[in-house]
Protein backbone atom coordinates (compact mmCIF):
# COMPACT_ATOMS: atom_id res chain seq x y z
CA UNK A 1 0.00 0.00 0.00
CA UNK A 2 1.62 3.45 -0.95
CA UNK A 3 1.46 5.97 1.35
CA UNK A 4 0.31 9.36 -0.55
CA UNK A 5 0.36 12.61 0.71
CA UNK A 6 0.39 16.49 0.32
CA UNK A 7 1.38 19.41 2.42
CA UNK A 8 -0.90 21.96 4.06
CA UNK A 9 1.42 24.64 1.64
CA UNK A 10 -0.50 23.24 -1.25
CA UNK A 11 -3.80 25.42 -0.52
CA UNK A 12 -2.21 28.32 1.62
CA UNK A 13 -4.26 31.26 1.61
CA UNK A 14 -3.20 34.55 0.26
CA UNK A 15 -3.92 38.09 1.86
CA UNK A 16 -6.52 39.90 0.31
CA UNK A 17 -7.75 43.31 0.46
CA UNK A 18 -11.41 42.90 -0.95
CA UNK A 19 -12.03 38.80 -0.10
CA UNK A 20 -10.93 36.87 2.52
CA UNK A 21 -10.09 33.29 1.46
CA UNK A 22 -10.50 30.13 3.45
CA UNK A 23 -8.78 26.65 2.78
CA UNK A 24 -10.73 23.90 3.01
CA UNK A 25 -8.37 21.03 3.44
CA UNK A 26 -4.45 20.86 2.57
CA UNK A 27 -5.25 20.08 -0.87
CA UNK A 28 -7.64 22.28 -2.70
CA UNK A 29 -10.98 24.61 -2.56
CA UNK A 30 -11.75 27.42 -0.31
CA UNK A 31 -14.51 29.39 0.93
CA UNK A 32 -14.77 33.03 -0.20
CA UNK A 33 -16.08 35.36 2.55
CA UNK A 34 -16.40 39.43 2.32
CA UNK A 35 -18.30 39.23 -0.94
CA UNK A 36 -21.61 39.94 -2.61
CA UNK A 37 -21.14 38.61 -6.14
CA UNK A 38 -24.66 40.85 -7.35
CA UNK A 39 -21.81 43.96 -6.36
CA UNK A 40 -18.52 42.88 -7.31
CA UNK A 41 -16.02 45.42 -8.40
CA UNK A 42 -12.97 44.60 -10.42
CA UNK A 43 -10.58 44.72 -7.94
CA UNK A 44 -12.06 42.03 -5.52
CA UNK A 45 -12.56 40.12 -8.89
CA UNK A 46 -9.32 40.14 -9.85
CA UNK A 47 -8.65 39.19 -6.39
CA UNK A 48 -11.27 36.80 -7.07
CA UNK A 49 -9.23 35.37 -10.13
CA UNK A 50 -6.16 34.71 -7.90
CA UNK A 51 -8.22 32.55 -5.60
CA UNK A 52 -9.52 30.81 -8.17
CA UNK A 53 -6.00 30.17 -9.79
CA UNK A 54 -4.66 28.85 -6.01
CA UNK A 55 -7.25 26.95 -4.96
CA UNK A 56 -9.15 25.47 -8.03
CA UNK A 57 -12.68 25.35 -6.30
CA UNK A 58 -14.20 28.54 -4.78
CA UNK A 59 -17.08 28.48 -2.85
CA UNK A 60 -19.00 31.13 -2.06
CA UNK A 61 -22.33 30.86 0.96
CA UNK A 62 -24.95 33.08 1.46
CA UNK A 63 -25.26 34.48 -1.84
CA UNK A 64 -29.33 35.70 -2.79
CA UNK A 65 -28.79 35.82 -6.49
CA UNK A 66 -31.53 34.98 -9.12
CA UNK A 67 -30.69 33.52 -12.15
CA UNK A 68 -30.07 36.16 -14.44
CA UNK A 69 -27.57 38.22 -11.73
CA UNK A 70 -26.26 34.55 -11.27
CA UNK A 71 -25.57 34.47 -15.28
CA UNK A 72 -23.97 37.81 -14.93
CA UNK A 73 -21.67 36.79 -12.97
CA UNK A 74 -20.94 33.55 -14.58
CA UNK A 75 -20.22 35.59 -17.82
CA UNK A 76 -17.11 37.30 -16.43
CA UNK A 77 -15.32 34.50 -16.36
CA UNK A 78 -15.56 33.70 -20.02
CA UNK A 79 -18.34 32.85 -22.60
CA UNK A 80 -20.97 30.34 -21.47
CA UNK A 81 -19.87 26.39 -22.75
CA UNK A 82 -22.19 23.67 -24.47
CA UNK A 83 -23.66 20.96 -22.90
CA UNK A 84 -24.14 18.33 -25.11
CA UNK A 85 -26.97 15.52 -23.38
CA UNK A 86 -28.72 17.52 -21.00
CA UNK A 87 -31.67 19.93 -21.66
CA UNK A 88 -31.36 23.55 -20.40
CA UNK A 89 -33.69 25.84 -19.26
CA UNK A 90 -36.04 27.79 -21.65
CA UNK A 91 -35.63 30.89 -20.11
CA UNK A 92 -32.16 30.78 -19.34
CA UNK A 93 -30.72 28.23 -22.44
CA UNK A 94 -27.28 28.43 -20.21
CA UNK A 95 -28.78 26.87 -17.01
CA UNK A 96 -29.32 23.51 -16.35
CA UNK A 97 -31.52 22.53 -13.69
CA UNK A 98 -30.52 20.28 -11.68
CA UNK A 99 -33.08 18.61 -9.35
CA UNK A 100 -33.86 15.53 -7.81
CA UNK A 101 -37.44 15.27 -6.17
CA UNK A 102 -38.19 13.39 -2.57
CA UNK A 103 -40.52 10.87 -4.34
CA UNK A 104 -38.12 9.90 -6.56
CA UNK A 105 -37.69 5.94 -6.91
CA UNK A 106 -34.11 5.77 -7.67
CA UNK A 107 -30.68 6.74 -5.98
CA UNK A 108 -29.22 7.87 -8.64
CA UNK A 109 -28.12 11.52 -9.29
CA UNK A 110 -26.91 13.34 -11.98
CA UNK A 111 -22.64 12.90 -12.89
CA UNK A 112 -22.75 10.68 -9.80
CA UNK A 113 -18.87 9.34 -11.11
CA UNK A 114 -16.02 10.95 -10.47
CA UNK A 115 -15.28 13.02 -13.90
CA UNK A 116 -14.00 16.27 -15.41
CA UNK A 117 -17.28 17.76 -17.50
CA UNK A 118 -17.49 16.98 -21.40
CA UNK A 119 -13.56 16.14 -21.81
CA UNK A 120 -15.22 14.39 -24.81
CA UNK A 121 -15.22 18.30 -26.95
CA UNK A 122 -12.48 19.66 -28.44
CA UNK A 123 -12.50 22.10 -25.96
CA UNK A 124 -13.63 21.02 -22.81
CA UNK A 125 -15.20 23.51 -20.27
CA UNK A 126 -13.16 25.51 -18.28
CA UNK A 127 -15.54 26.49 -15.07
CA UNK A 128 -18.77 24.79 -13.70
CA UNK A 129 -20.74 26.54 -11.45
CA UNK A 130 -23.37 25.09 -9.08
CA UNK A 131 -25.67 27.22 -7.36
CA UNK A 132 -27.74 25.84 -4.57
CA UNK A 133 -31.70 26.55 -4.36
CA UNK A 134 -32.97 23.57 -2.15
CA UNK A 135 -30.78 20.86 -0.41
CA UNK A 136 -30.95 17.80 1.76
CA UNK A 137 -30.88 18.74 5.78
CA UNK A 138 -27.61 16.35 5.29
CA UNK A 139 -26.15 14.80 2.65
CA UNK A 140 -25.38 15.70 -0.71
CA UNK A 141 -22.04 16.92 -0.51
CA UNK A 142 -19.99 17.33 -3.20
CA UNK A 143 -16.41 15.55 -3.81
CA UNK A 144 -13.68 17.21 -5.12
CA UNK A 145 -10.01 16.04 -6.14
CA UNK A 146 -6.66 17.75 -7.28
CA UNK A 147 -5.36 16.61 -10.50
CA UNK A 148 -2.26 18.49 -10.47
CA UNK A 149 -0.83 17.64 -6.75
CA UNK A 150 -1.74 13.75 -8.23
CA UNK A 151 0.57 14.45 -11.44
CA UNK A 152 3.41 15.90 -9.02
CA UNK A 153 3.37 13.43 -6.69
CA UNK A 154 4.01 10.58 -9.46
CA UNK A 155 7.57 9.68 -9.96
CA UNK A 156 9.91 10.95 -12.65
CA UNK A 157 10.33 7.72 -14.04
CA UNK A 158 6.78 7.66 -13.85
CA UNK A 159 5.71 11.22 -15.53
CA UNK A 160 8.40 10.80 -18.29
CA UNK A 161 6.37 7.90 -19.59
CA UNK A 162 3.02 9.47 -19.60
CA UNK A 163 4.03 12.43 -21.00
CA UNK A 164 3.77 12.11 -24.66
CA UNK A 165 0.85 9.69 -24.15
CA UNK A 166 -2.94 10.75 -25.69
CA UNK A 167 -5.89 9.74 -24.18
CA UNK A 168 -9.23 9.07 -25.50
CA UNK A 169 -12.53 10.76 -24.66
CA UNK A 170 -16.17 9.28 -25.28
CA UNK A 171 -19.01 9.70 -23.72
CA UNK A 172 -20.78 6.44 -24.92
CA UNK A 173 -21.23 4.67 -21.42
CA UNK A 174 -22.78 7.91 -20.00
CA UNK A 175 -24.84 9.18 -22.64
CA UNK A 176 -25.16 6.53 -25.18
CA UNK A 177 -27.99 4.82 -26.86
CA UNK A 178 -27.33 1.63 -24.60
CA UNK A 179 -27.06 3.95 -21.03
CA UNK A 180 -30.50 3.43 -19.80
CA UNK A 181 -29.98 4.14 -16.42
CA UNK A 182 -30.57 8.30 -17.50
CA UNK A 183 -34.20 6.88 -17.47
CA UNK A 184 -33.77 6.86 -13.61
CA UNK A 185 -33.28 10.78 -13.56
CA UNK A 186 -37.13 11.30 -13.59
CA UNK A 187 -37.16 14.87 -13.42
CA UNK A 188 -34.20 16.00 -16.03
CA UNK A 189 -34.09 15.81 -19.66
CA UNK A 190 -30.98 13.67 -20.74
CA UNK A 191 -30.86 14.15 -24.05
CA UNK A 192 -28.99 10.53 -24.58
CA UNK A 193 -27.85 9.29 -27.86
CA UNK A 194 -27.91 12.20 -30.08
CA UNK A 195 -24.00 12.87 -29.65
CA UNK A 196 -22.64 9.99 -28.55
CA UNK A 197 -20.39 8.96 -31.32
CA UNK A 198 -18.34 11.88 -30.61
CA UNK A 199 -14.97 11.24 -29.58
CA UNK A 200 -11.79 13.18 -28.18
CA UNK A 201 -8.36 12.67 -27.78
CA UNK A 202 -6.72 15.30 -25.46
CA UNK A 203 -3.14 14.76 -23.99
CA UNK A 204 -2.81 12.89 -20.83
CA UNK A 205 -1.51 15.64 -19.14
CA UNK A 206 -2.10 19.23 -19.75
CA UNK A 207 -0.65 22.49 -18.92
CA UNK A 208 -3.16 24.54 -17.19
CA UNK A 209 -3.23 27.89 -19.32
CA UNK A 210 -3.24 30.37 -16.35
CA UNK A 211 -0.60 28.94 -13.29
CA UNK A 212 1.31 27.04 -15.65
CA UNK A 213 1.41 23.72 -13.27
CA UNK A 214 0.58 20.55 -15.35
CA UNK A 215 -2.20 17.99 -13.96
CA UNK A 216 -3.54 14.27 -15.12
CA UNK A 217 -6.33 14.55 -17.55
CA UNK A 218 -8.33 11.91 -17.65
CA UNK A 219 -11.04 11.06 -15.76
CA UNK A 220 -13.28 7.48 -14.97
CA UNK A 221 -16.72 9.12 -16.29
CA UNK A 222 -15.23 10.00 -20.07
CA UNK A 223 -11.74 8.64 -20.74
CA UNK A 224 -11.88 5.16 -22.89
CA UNK A 225 -8.70 4.56 -23.82
CA UNK A 226 -5.17 5.48 -24.70
CA UNK A 227 -3.99 6.14 -27.95
CA UNK A 228 -0.94 3.24 -29.16
CA UNK A 229 -2.35 1.21 -26.15
CA UNK A 230 -3.94 -2.39 -26.16
CA UNK A 231 -7.62 -2.18 -24.14
CA UNK A 232 -5.64 -4.25 -21.12
CA UNK A 233 -2.88 -2.14 -20.98
CA UNK A 234 -5.11 1.16 -21.03
CA UNK A 235 -7.51 0.08 -18.76
CA UNK A 236 -4.56 -0.94 -15.87
CA UNK A 237 -2.43 2.17 -16.66
CA UNK A 238 -5.79 4.63 -15.91
CA UNK A 239 -7.05 2.55 -12.75
CA UNK A 240 -3.83 3.27 -11.34
CA UNK A 241 -4.21 6.91 -11.87
CA UNK A 242 -7.87 7.05 -11.42
CA UNK A 243 -6.48 5.71 -7.90
CA UNK A 244 -4.14 8.25 -6.98
CA UNK A 245 -6.04 11.35 -8.49
CA UNK A 246 -9.35 10.12 -5.70
CA UNK A 247 -6.94 9.44 -2.97
CA UNK A 248 -7.97 11.42 0.27
CA UNK A 249 -5.08 13.62 0.72
CA UNK A 250 -5.74 15.48 -2.75
CA UNK A 251 -9.51 15.75 -2.04
CA UNK A 252 -12.04 18.33 -0.26
CA UNK A 253 -15.58 17.54 0.40
CA UNK A 254 -18.23 20.22 0.74
CA UNK A 255 -21.84 20.47 2.56
CA UNK A 256 -23.99 22.58 0.44
CA UNK A 257 -26.73 24.96 2.14
CA UNK A 258 -29.26 27.58 0.51
CA UNK A 259 -27.81 30.21 -1.25
CA UNK A 260 -24.37 28.49 -1.39
CA UNK A 261 -22.44 28.48 -5.03
CA UNK A 262 -19.47 26.32 -6.04
CA UNK A 263 -16.99 27.06 -8.88
CA UNK A 264 -14.22 24.44 -9.89
CA UNK A 265 -11.63 24.49 -12.56
CA UNK A 266 -12.21 21.47 -14.92
CA UNK A 267 -8.93 21.21 -15.86
CA UNK A 268 -7.37 20.44 -12.91
CA UNK A 269 -9.64 18.93 -10.87
CA UNK A 270 -12.64 16.02 -11.03
CA UNK A 271 -15.79 16.13 -9.34
CA UNK A 272 -18.25 13.77 -7.37
CA UNK A 273 -21.93 14.23 -6.08
CA UNK A 274 -22.09 11.80 -3.67
CA UNK A 275 -25.66 9.64 -3.31
CA UNK A 276 -26.72 9.36 0.12
CA UNK A 277 -29.99 11.30 0.00
CA UNK A 278 -33.00 9.66 -1.39
CA UNK A 279 -36.23 10.54 0.13
CA UNK A 280 -35.05 14.00 0.48
CA UNK A 281 -34.99 17.17 -2.63
CA UNK A 282 -32.34 18.66 -3.88
CA UNK A 283 -32.29 21.44 -6.72
CA UNK A 284 -29.73 23.57 -8.08
CA UNK A 285 -28.58 25.48 -10.96
CA UNK A 286 -25.59 24.72 -13.28
CA UNK A 287 -23.60 26.86 -15.68
CA UNK A 288 -20.56 26.07 -17.66
CA UNK A 289 -17.61 28.50 -18.75
CA UNK A 290 -16.19 27.60 -22.54
CA UNK A 291 -12.33 26.17 -22.20
CA UNK A 292 -9.64 26.26 -24.83
CA UNK A 293 -8.17 23.22 -26.43
CA UNK A 294 -6.06 21.15 -23.86
CA UNK A 295 -2.77 21.19 -24.22
CA UNK A 296 1.15 19.90 -22.96
CA UNK A 297 3.80 22.68 -22.85
CA UNK A 298 7.03 20.93 -23.20
CA UNK A 299 9.73 21.89 -20.74
CA UNK A 300 12.40 23.86 -21.72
Amino acid sequence: MEFISTTARSNAPRSYQHIEARPLTGALGAEIYGIDLRRLGDDAFAELKQAATDHLVLFFRDQLLDLAEYEAFASRWGAFGADPFVATMDEHPHVIRVLKEADEKHPLVFGGAWHSDWTFLPTPPSWTMLYARDVPEYGGDTLFANTCLAWEWLSDTFKSMLEPLTAVHSPQRAYGADARHNELLENMKILYGEKAHLEGRHPLVRTHPESGRRALFVNPGYTTGIEGMRPEEAEHLLAYLFRVMTHPAFQCRFRWEPGTIAMWDNRCTLHNPVSDYLGMRRELYRITIAGEEPYLARAA
